[in-house]
């Protein structure tokens, strides 16, 4: 395999000579805090004990000497590392305010984000900011500190200031001169009074919320990017070129060289492409069908389990304007579209019926839900027959009233109520797009077919019989509250068995239901370890309840993984393959040790000869943390690859489309229902709860 992975990291060296720091025990304004225990022992040589536990804060200006503070020395060659830290970033800061480059703290990262006006981008009403985070760490993947150069994404900042707008209550954040402020912040300390009184609305500009920009009428962009591994890099090498590689930031980073560093061989794995394979239906002559391409098999191969019910009939439910539109959309679910989809039956391997006397034409396009209630409740459903409701929806996915967008989930909600299962599809986009629609319908029928208790697809090689828990979340930004998920899957071959919802409070309620898999799971079974995938870490609070009820169990001899699997956001490290000309994309399977315990994995549809499709995107690579209530969880070697190839499988059972994903679907199916349960008006029927209706 050839490949050249490089980090956005650039290296510099370490101090050459002691820092001197100017230190008091006297709050002034314009210093930094700093806890006491963060400076060498030799701070006691400055100040008593007595004066520092009575202080616990030293106030400094690091390396400005200043009347009334005492000078320290302090070696930051290997030691010292997070005051060294503290005061890099403190440097950086300065240096972008001295220069009115709009920066701020990165949440609760303390790293500097940057933003810089994009030269690249014109509108009208706003400008485009892009934003860079660094993120100083020492030492991390290699042997000399380390800045880390991330792209975080555009912001719009309107041209109108605070002063001309009529509605200010939907102004969230601005800037105002080189700073990120908080416009509706909180005036409850004398500081916070004086900084909001200082503030001068002519040169306050808002940041563009979807609130605002929906109450300017200023028409939302759809934006894709082809390529973000060439879209990142670019961005970065763009700004560190103009911002970093300049004489003024030297002093700060003395950059060992001026390009991006390469990963270290020895930190680099790659999973075995054959655990990547996939399971399909057997052949004329019973023999086992496997590939490594959804997107090319699923046209060849059968399906590798139809749905369990034979008798399946489609209807739709859609406004009075479309029904030409929706007879064609029928023709082309029976009979195909040509040579790329051949319908329905020749595509997912089950039989295409439709139930005319269930179709549900309304009439109020803006409030539809009373007609379609009325109706399914009029209509008759025989028992017998597995339904499936097409929803043509009038309003798109990206439908800013809420009003308007709500009703797709109302529909859904009514028809789960009745047993239905509903497949929604953007008339905008089938109108636009219907003479070329053989596309979306390869994905549609995907998930037709799962939503219909079918299996497309299952995992080629699986080897041991292993419990897998998936919890995910998602926070719902119309009610401000986060919703937690968790979705069972057993015996590593990635066939789903149920799911159940809870607030992100329901701590017991959360281990209640991941007990309850575990005895039901080892009722039928026996398994080497339990492993679960967390979509944050997992805290004791939520671990101890998972524990006491295995003590019950007398299951406590078992291991338990706990797989903290987050998408890897924008601000955090990513590795690029220099060796994949114009694409930059590294293997599928590939994995980087960040840490201990800690890696980046790559999921994607790129394998060593096998051809690759632009067309199946260029997905960032997923960042996996480990960790093990058991002592010596981890005393096997081979257990780190394990759990990770356990990651990169999950990750190829997406039955929503046939596009590679990078998140296995132990994380993206919980929070997919996590998205919609919060919405819904009641709560979800137990008989639900083992069916993929969310897809």
């Amino acid at each position: 395999m050839q490949e050249h992975l490089k980090f956005n990291i650039l290296n510099f060296n370490w101090p050459r000579k002691l820092l001197t720091f100017y230190v008091s025990l006297n709050k002034v304004d314009g210093v930094d805090t700093i806890h006491h225990r963060k400076f060498p022992s030799t701070i006691t040589e400055v100040f008593s004990n007595e004066e520092l536990e009575e202080a616990e804060e030293i106030y400094t200006t690091f390396t400005k000497p200043r009347e009334g503070f005492k000078p320290l020395k302090v070696d930051c060659n290997n030691y010292n590392l997070n005051l060294y830290k503290q005061f890099l970033n403190a440097q950086i800061k300065e240096h972008f305010d001295n220069l009115n480059i709009v920066n701020r703290k990165n949440g609760v990262l303390k790293d500097r984000q940057v933003w810089v006006l994009s030269k690249d981008e014109y509108h009208k009403d706003y400008h485009y900011y892009d934003k860079f985070t660094l993120k100083i760490q020492i030492a991390e993947v290699s042997d000399h500190p380390e800045l880390v150069v991330a792209f975080d994404g555009t912001s719009k900042i309107l041209k109108k200031s605070v002063q001309e707008l009529e509605y200010t209550h939907l102004i969230t954040k601005a800037i105002f001169r080189n700073q990120v402020v908080n416009f509706q912040m909180e005036t409850d300390t004398p500081q916070k009074e004086t900084f909001y009184n200082s503030l001068i609305l002519e040169e306050l500009l808002p940041i563009l919320n979807r609130e605002l920009q929906r109450d300017l009428n200023i028409p939302f962009e759809l934006k894709k990017t082809k390529n973000r591994y060439i879209k990142y890099l670019k961005k970065i090498e763009d700004f560190t070129k103009e911002h970093l590689l300049t004489d003024s930031f030297k002093q700060i980073c003395d950059f060992r060289s001026e390009e991006f560093i390469d990963a270290p061989l020895n930190r680099i794995g790659h999973i075995e492409k054959e655990k990547g394979l996939l399971e399909y239906g057997k052949d004329a002559q019973g023999n086992k069908q496997t590939g490594i391409t959804p997107k090319l098999e699923l046209n060849r191969y059968r399906p590798y389990f139809r749905p369990p019910n034979p008798n399946i009939k489609f209807f739709f439910i859609y406004h009075k304007d479309h029904e030409a539109t929706i007879k064609k959309l029928w023709g082309y679910l029976k009979n195909g579209t040509g040579n790329y989809y051949k319908g329905l039956k020749s595509f997912i391997d089950i039989p295409v019926n439709s139930a005319p006397n269930h179709f549900i034409e309304f009439e109020n396009k803006e409030n539809p839900i009373p007609e379609i209630e009325q109706k399914l409740n009029e209509l008759e459903w025989d028992t017998s027959v597995a339904y499936l409701a097409f929803y043509i929806s009038p309003f798109t996915r990206f439908e800013s009233n809420p009003q308007l967008k709500n009703i797709y989930y109302q529909v859904k909600e009514l028809c789960l109520d009745e047993g239905i299962m509903t497949q929604a599809i953007d008339f905008e986009d089938l109108q636009r797009n219907i003479t070329n629609y053989q596309w979306h319908l390869n994905n549609i029928s995907l998930a037709i077919h799962a939503k219909l208790g079918g299996k497309p697809w299952k995992l080629a090689v699986t080897e041991k019989k292993e419990l897998v828990i998936g919890v995910g979340a998602f926070t719902n930004q119309d009610h401000k509250h986060r919703y937690v998920a968790s979705a069972f899957s057993f015996q590593n071959n990635g066939i789903f068995n149920k799911f159940d919802c809870f607030s992100k409070n329901e701590t017991d309620l959360l281990a209640g239901s991941i007990i309850s898999a575990i005895r039901k799971f080892f009722t039928q079974s026996e398994a080497d370890k339990i492993v679960i995938h967390f979509y944050k870490e997992m805290s004791k609070r939520e671990m101890q309840p998972i524990l006491e009820g295995m003590h019950k169990l007398n299951l406590e001899n078992k291991p338990i993984y706990i797989l903290n699997i987050n998408k890897t956001e924008s601000k955090d490290i990513i590795a690029y393959d220099t060796d994949f000309e114009n694409n930059l994309m590294p293997y599928s399977g590939t994995f980087v040790r960040l840490g201990e315990r800690k890696f980046l994995l790559f999921n994607n549809g790129r394998f060593e000869e096998e051809r690759f499709f632009d067309s199946d995107g260029f997905p960032f690579p997923i960042k996996v943390s480990m960790s093990s209530p058991n002592d010596d969880a981890f005393e096997d070697d081979n257990i780190i690859t394990e759990l990770l190839t356990q990651v990169f499988q999950f990750s190829r059972l997406y039955w929503k489309s046939l596009k590679p994903q990078n998140v296995p679907i132990t994380i993206r199916y919980p929070e997919m229902v996590a998205q919609l349960v919060p919405r819904f008006q009641n709560d979800i029927k137990e008989e639900a709860k083992n069916k993929l209706w969310f897809l």
